[in-house]
């Protein structure tokens, strides 16, 4: 394969999410006795690629699954949502990647993941080329080990190869398992979304702007700090905005960073210009997200996501469903 169909071509994990709703989170030695469970397909990426096809973005996964029954029912998951599943690989060594999550009252989720079959992703499984998409994102889980942290290096400098813009997520755990491998990627990527507390404690930094700052110097242009309720510290360019999150009752935080990526690389792929409204609906999409019960085929429809729009200050969401109408087939 040499060309994509897809205009987002997304690198990471595909696994199986068990979801467990607990009425509280137990003191170790304790017992958490769940109300109710929910499984499916996630992923941070695969995450991502579900939100892109709702905002009608072509979206394709580069993964590795294990060759067992957990990874046909996250394949099948994920195709059934439109993505591009011809990317996925499978590993004979390896199962599929599992998730248990479980989710408190308050809508906070805590993660236990075994990545099994996604670290073993190879070099050797890329596509000759990235010609025909227009953006490649990849989750910085994908830094953790090898061999899938030489195919996320690889894929960067062959997606800049063919012009393609280049994001990464980076989520809690390489911040604080491979800080080094992650500045040092910095430099081959255009944007990055990354929590406000997880890029002060990568870069040193005391304030957020400081943070902001000192990853910008490694090269992205594009830098979004999430800050859940308070908000996300996004620049673009030399411009630097502080978004508004639309108000929504929080059911499950899973897969709002996921989420938040996909509204920043809908901003930025139909070229909406203000900063601030990009900004807003990278807010909007992590919302929505939030205010879902689960991941993956879970995440909100297109609707629930106009809503979230709705649910910013008055203003911001007019003129960014009018940024939005204006751009010939931005929804449609």
């Amino acid at each position: 394969m040499t060309a994509f169909a897809a205009e987002v071509v997304l690198l990471g994990d595909l696994n199986v999410d068990l979801h467990l709703d607990i009425p509280v989170y137990p003191a170790p030695g304790g017992d958490g006795v769940a109300t109710r469970q929910r499984m499916g397909f996630g992923g941070s990426a695969a995450n991502t690629a579900v939100m892109l096809s709702r905002l009608r973005v072509r979206a394709g996964m580069i993964a590795c699954i294990g060759d067992d029954e957990w990874g046909e029912q996250a394949f099948a998951g994920l195709a059934q949502q439109g993505v591009d599943t011809r990317l996925v690989m499978r590993s004979a060594v390896e199962g599929t990647s599992l998730n248990v999550i479980t989710v408190t009252p308050d809508g906070e989720r805590t993660m236990f993941a075994y990545r099994g079959a996604s670290a073993h992703l190879r070099e050797e499984s890329l596509p000759e080329s990235f010609d025909g998409a227009s953006l490649l994102h990849i989750s910085g889980y994908a830094l953790l080990a090898e061999p899938q942290r030489s195919a996320a290096v690889a894929a960067a400098a062959s997606a800049r190869r063919s012009g393609l813009t280049v994001s990464l997520d980076v989520p809690v755990d390489p911040v604080a398992a491979v800080p080094e491998a992650l500045l040092a990627f910095l430099t081959s990527v255009d944007a990055v979304v990354i929590g406000a507390a997880e890029a002060r404690r990568l870069t040193g930094a005391d304030e957020d702007e400081d943070a902001l700052q000192r990853i910008a110097d490694h090269g992205p242009s594009v830098v979004a700090l999430t800050g859940g309720a308070a908000g996300s510290l996004v620049r673009i360019g030399a411009a630097i905005v502080r978004a508004p999150v639309p108000t929504v009752r929080a059911v499950d935080t899973t897969g709002a960073g996921d989420s938040f990526c996909a509204g920043l690389i809908f901003g930025l792929l139909r070229g909406i210009a203000d900063p601030e409204l990009v900004a807003s609906m990278a807010n909007a999409c992590g919302a929505a997200a939030v205010g879902v019960a689960g991941a993956g085929a879970q995440l909100p429809d297109l609707g629930r996501i106009v809503s979230a729009i709705r649910a910013l200050p008055a203003p911001i969401a007019e003129r960014l469903l009018e940024a939005i109408d204006r751009r010939e087939g931005a929804l449609g």
